[in-house]
């Protein structure tokens, strides 16, 4: 008896020593889901937090974005009251300027150049053969305010003209034109890597104009001018305002054939007009004067085989690419000029 009642006590103890353990499990069991619960909790926060900082994210940049575009149009509207206001700040009076008429300069299709006097300074005087009509006047002046605005060491200066039916434009005067030189005798590798440099710089100021580009239509061998640095030539552009005009109240072509891109050779209703087409025409001008020879769009593949420097064969050969969308623009072409000349060391 005694020992069944110490094997029952015994039992009991161990019962309850389960019935213990269990309970303290199960303790353990809800504090670990409760511990799983916090953390999902936590995540759950942590997501909400994610997904308010994305959204302000994007917030931000769709407001950034909206920003832009108002300025975008704040700086065109700006531009549109300049043109507004500031468009005749170029006109000049007739009676302050004197040609020489034995001084031509230079003669063209629709103007002669003569050397000229304007407030005691020699300068260049582009003189109009033709009066203007009212509507090729107001291209005129729209084309001149453009150019008036243009500052570059690598531009002609543009001083300004006359307000009439037979303008006078007053420019800067320089020495000679591209043409003129190289018709004399070859150009040497150290005058080919400034003036092509100059010329490529002045035709990326051009094409990076706000708001708009401005894109020249007529580059040549005779519309870069030449000054003398010491005794290195350098480069100018001319015609950067005019070239437009002539093209808009003519109908004609932008520039000489011989220069032009394939794109703006055929009926102007299928011309497609764009920066590249000075690029063509740059390649065609690099060409030009490293073979001495005036470009043959007949001939164009076998001059451009007559350059005897690879580095510029090969620049010309980007810019003369059929489709446009595959020439280099000017910025490219200036960092392979700027390469080539630290290779040449001059």
């Amino acid at each position: 008896m005694g020992q069944r009642l110490t094997n029952f006590f015994t039992q009991g103890r161990q019962r309850n020593a389960r019935e213990q353990t269990i309970t303290e499990l199960r303790e353990e069991l809800r504090a670990q889901i409760t511990y799983r619960q916090n953390q999902e909790q936590t995540i759950t926060e942590l997501r909400g937090e994610l997904r308010a900082q994305i959204t302000y994210r994007q917030n931000q940049e769709q407001t950034i974005t909206e920003l832009r575009g108002e300025l975008r149009a704040k700086e065109q509207h700006l531009t549109y009251l300049q043109r507004q206001f500031n468009t005749r700040d170029w006109v000049i009076s007739r009676n302050e300027i004197y040609m020489e008429a034995n001084e031509v300069l230079g003669e063209g299709a629709w103007g002669r150049v003569v050397r000229g006097k304007f407030r005691r300074c020699v300068v260049a005087v582009k003189k109009i053969h033709e009066l203007l009509s009212p509507q090729a006047k107001a291209l005129f002046e729209q084309e001149i305010s453009i150019a008036s605005r243009c500052r570059h060491p690598c531009l002609l200066q543009f001083i300004g003209a006359t307000d009439d039916d037979r303008p006078l434009l007053v420019m800067e005067l320089m020495d000679r034109s591209l043409r003129s030189l190289y018709e004399e005798r070859h150009l040497t590798e150290r005058e080919i890597s400034f003036i092509s440099l100059d010329v490529a710089l002045a035709l990326n100021y051009l094409h990076q104009y706000k708001p708009d580009p401005i894109i020249h239509r007529d580059i040549s061998s005779a519309n870069v001018l030449l000054w003398k640095e010491r005794d290195q030539w350098r480069a100018k552009v001319s015609d950067y305002g005019t070239a437009n005009f002539v093209r808009l109240s003519t109908n004609d072509g932008p520039g000489a054939l011989i220069y032009c891109a394939p794109e703006v050779r055929g009926t102007v209703e299928d011309r497609v007009i764009s920066c590249k087409i000075d690029v063509y025409s740059f390649g065609v001008l690099l060409c030009e004067i490293s073979t001495g020879q005036l470009p043959d769009p007949e001939r164009r593949q076998q001059q451009v085989d007559l350059v005897n420097n690879f580095n510029y064969q090969a620049v010309i050969q980007r810019c003369l690419e059929p489709d446009a969308g595959m020439r280099a623009n000017m910025e490219q072409i200036i960092d392979e000029l700027e390469t080539f000349r630290l290779l040449e060391n001059f």
